[in-house]
């Protein structure tokens, strides 16, 4: 049990932990930094699009880590999404309308699960694939 503790809190914090400054890279250093008001509509998708690869990436590391508990470090990880987008819409850190930043944090959570979900997916042995269908 303290294992399965261990792996889902180091999961967690290592996914997470590549999930931000992934999606830093995309829209700090690769667009110069995006926003509602600066960025055109193109560069607003595609930066949001590559944000979510980013949001992917680091739910299967933290799946891949904490694998033997299923989807419970994605699910963290959404929550996390869910708090901090609170805390930046509160203090007005968020600069853009405020469903920007609803559906900004939606797709990230979305990007999260399906990260996890393709890990997760990725790991089951033949066996149990014939066995499910």
């Amino acid at each position: 049990m303290l294992v399965k503790l261990i792996r889902v809190v180091l999961g967690i914090v290592l996914g997470h932990g590549l999930l931000g400054p992934l999606i830093t890279l995309v829209q700090e250093s690769w667009f110069g930094g995006v926003g509602w008001y600066e960025s055109p509509f193109g560069e607003l998708l595609l930066a949001g699009f590559l944000s979510c690869v980013g949001a992917g990436i680091g739910a299967a590391v933290a799946t891949a880590i904490s694998r033997p508990t299923g989807r419970l470090a994605a699910v963290v990880m959404s929550v996390l999404i869910v708090i901090e987008t609170t805390v930046l819409v509160i203090t007005g850190k968020a600069d853009g309308p405020l469903w920007l930043d609803f559906v900004a944090a939606a797709s990230l959570i979305v990007a999260i699960l399906v990260g996890a979900e393709l890990i997760l997916r990725l790991g089951r042995s033949p066996d149990r694939k014939s066995a499910g269908a």
